[in-house]
């Protein structure tokens, strides 16, 4: 059974059992070069995720505690399947998607929701910075790659606004202007997951700099496919087109690894 149409059928089951108590699938997309699927359902106080890694063709379940703003990301993982589909049946799947509703519907699972009382407040940095957000458009835009590594090698510490503004929003317009609509989830997957994993600076980056820089029709289509968190985070950040914003506060001594080695 071809993995994608295994997820589907995993994905869909679990999702049955966890309806029954309040839970919600959120619209998520795959992300990364190895495409791996995600399904995401969140409750009042437990987030739960199902995911193919492709690379590593395993099936997982996982689960982490829900904050104000959402998943707080720190995933704790329940069960992990090997699902080769170059021989992986349709029993197998079956299979998986039991241990996987029993995952989320046994005793141990209703108590591990009841011990969460009440919702942790994330903090307000994540853990991504701003060149982590660069790399993750390197799939969409391979030249980005290049471009990465030439500021890398002129200049430090990494300028991410810098960078955003002259390499990442002039190839949003056009890839915006050809894609469909999966193209749009998929891409607007990227900006929901580094706006919930980025620290302060690449938040600020995603709705000043990267959203910002889009049309209001451009927006229209990209942000149909924003989470909650980014949706109210973006359009607040509407707000600040036309007006000054307090630019990047360049380092205290910028210096090219070229000229280091001419001096040496």
């Amino acid at each position: 059974m071809e993995y994608t149409k295994a997820f589907d059928f995993i994905a869909e089951k679990v999702e049955e059992e966890l309806t029954k108590t309040g839970y919600t699938r959120q619209k998520v997309a795959s992300e990364g070069e190895d495409k791996d699927l995600v399904a995401l359902f969140t409750g009042q106080n437990i987030a739960y995720s199902v995911v193919y890694f492709t690379e590593k063709q395993q099936m997982v379940l996982r689960s982490c505690a829900m904050t104000d703003e959402g998943p707080d990301n720190e995933w704790k993982t329940l069960s992990t399947w090997l699902y080769d589909d170059m021989v992986a049946t349709q029993k197998d799947a079956e299979s998986i998607a039991n241990d996987f509703i029993d995952g989320v519907s046994n005793a141990t699972a209703i108590k591990r929701a009841k011990q969460v009382k009440q919702k942790k407040k994330k903090s307000d940095d994540g853990t991504a910075d701003p060149k982590f957000l660069a790399k993750r458009f390197v799939t969409y835009f391979p030249e980005l790659k290049e471009e990465i590594k030439n500021e890398e090698d002129c200049y430090y510490p990494f300028r991410g606004a810098t960078f955003a503004k002259e390499h990442i929003a002039p190839k949003l317009k056009p890839y915006i202007a050809k894609a469909n609509s999966k193209e749009l989830e998929k891409l607007a997957g990227v900006f929901n997951v580094q706006y919930g994993n980025g620290d302060a600076d690449t938040r600020s980056i995603i709705t000043i700099v990267l959203l910002n820089s889009l049309a209001q029709d451009e927006y229209d289509k990209l942000s149909e496919y924003f989470d909650e968190d980014l949706s109210k985070a973006a359009d607040a950040g509407r707000k600040y087109i036309g007006k000054e914003v307090k630019p990047e506060r360049p380092p205290k001594k910028t210096v090219s690894k070229m000229s280091t080695l001419k001096n040496q």
